[in-house]
């Protein structure tokens, strides 16, 4: 089995128990998070899910639903 592939289990139920406690992703084009700046940090070295899912064999990386996770716990308010 690939180290990925143990993780993401371990990660998912994480996920879902966070979610089913009432934390969900709203994505308010208002607010920023830190799943915003670690998707853009890691495009500036050119990882993108695409690549990622490549490196790995992937066909699905739950990148999207992980950056609105981190977004939904770690947030803040974008200066307008």
């Amino acid at each position: 089995m690939k180290p990925n592939d143990e993780i993401r289990p371990e990660m998912d139920k994480v996920i879902q128990e966070l979610e089913n406690k009432g934390i969900n992703p709203d994505m308010n084009p208002n607010v920023t998070g830190l799943g915003d700046v670690v998707e853009s940090a890691l495009n500036k070295f050119g990882v993108t899910q695409e690549r990622y899912k490549s490196w790995f064999g992937l066909e699905e990386c739950s990148c999207t639903k992980r950056k609105k996770w981190l977004n939904s716990v770690f947030s803040w308010n974008k200066k307008q």
